[in-house]
This record gives C-alpha cells, structure tokens and sequence, in this order.
C-alpha cells in the first residue's frame, strides 16, 4: 500500500489535502492498471493534483509518482 503520509509529509499537508491526495492518488493508480494512462506518472500526478489545486514540493511528488508506479507494477 501506498504511504501518502510518509510521501509529503514534510509538506505541512492538511487533513482535508491528504484525503484529497490519496483519492487523487487512487484514482490514478486505477487508470494505470487498467491503461487509461500512458506517459510521465508524475507528471500526470502534478496535473491532477494541481485541477484540485493542490502543489507538492518536487521531491514529495517524485516519491508519491515512484509509489503509484511500483504499486501499480505489483
């Protein structure tokens, strides 16, 4: 299971933003495994994060993108 907590913890993340996240997160991690989505995850995770406005610092995004993509590989 994906650690959002561990991810951007040092964001200073609200309760309601995490939730928010792990939906995001989620829903993504659904479209890879059913290939709806192709290309740089954590690209098209910074994307869907930013249309709930929501940003992450680079590297808590990049740690974020590696979960969703070794979970999505398992």
């Amino acid at each position: 299971m994906i650690d959002f907590a561990k991810d951007i913890a040092d964001n200073g993340a609200q309760d309601d933003t995490m939730a928010t996240v792990e939906r995001v997160v989620q829903d993504l991690l659904e479209d890879i495994e059913h290939g709806r989505v192709r290309g740089d995850t954590a690209e098209i995770l910074d994307e869907r994060l930013r249309a709930e406005h929501i940003e992450l610092r680079p590297e808590a995004l990049d740690a974020l993108a590696d979960d969703v993509e070794e979970e999505a590989s398992r």
